[in-house]
């Protein structure tokens, strides 16, 4: 999967070493040396993952990444701290944090390849997100309910754990076996059109609002769910 990432690191020789190598693999790549800089670049591009190293001149990476956590339509951004230390004190700090994986420094450019592609190919956790919106969109993870423009409506229990999926790995296209795995958990009772029943529901739900465009059909791959229509 290519993807937009950012890599976060003052070791000017170590960002670029990094940064080639993604861009080697095909991926769009950005850096900073700073957590302000590296804060601005994430709200502007919204990358699907953060490289970014444990110590910042001027403000820690974990720091960083609760800021970045803060942030309603960023809060399942996937994010990798790197640490020239690597000890365990800053490791479980870093993953009780929020991070999706740790490496630690000197890195082995194979090794920081594959983890990178793995984080990349897991879908966003949306279990720890209390709450999680887009355009005119707001799930309320706690209280299982969504509101468009502030209006509840009323969704089926299959049908909202397929919207806030989507909504959580939003701008992915995700085939209709793949929907399955992730929102009917392997349940071999249903088949592959059960996906397109419930995406005709939910487009029903969302089209008085004008919203029905964002859950867009992929020809030949499956669906995602994107603002950009």
């Amino acid at each position: 999967m290519l993807a937009s990432i950012l890599v976060v690191d003052p070791d000017r020789a170590m960002r670029g070493h990094m940064a080639h190598e993604l861009r080697e693999l095909g991926h769009d790549v950005a850096e900073s040396d700073d957590a302000f800089t590296a804060l601005e670049l994430v709200r502007r591009k919204r990358p699907d993952l953060m490289l970014c190293d444990f110590a910042l001149p001027d403000l820690g990476g974990v720091e960083l990444l609760n800021d970045v956590r803060s942030i309603d339509d960023l809060r399942t951004m996937r994010v990798m701290m790197t640490s020239g230390r690597a000890n365990a004190e800053d490791i479980v700090l870093a993953l009780e944090s929020g991070a999706d994986d740790f490496i630690g420094k000197p890195i082995n450019m194979p090794e920081l390849r594959a983890r990178v592609g793995a984080c990349l190919r897991r879908p966003a956790n949306v279990l720890q997100t209390e709450e999680i919106s887009a355009g005119g969109i707001r799930i309320d993870n706690l209280s299982q309910r969504v509101a468009v423009d502030d209006t509840y409506v009323s969704l089926a229990p299959r049908e909202y754990r397929l919207l806030l999926f989507m909504i959580s790995n939003r701008d992915r296209v995700f085939s209709r076996k793949q929907l399955l795995v992730h929102v009917w958990d392997r349940d071999a009772a249903v088949g592959p059109r059960t996906v397109d029943v419930h995406v005709r529901r939910l487009r029903s739900v969302l089209e008085p609002f004008g919203y029905e465009t964002y859950l867009q059909t992929v020809r030949g791959s499956g669906y995602r769910f994107s603002l950009d229509t």
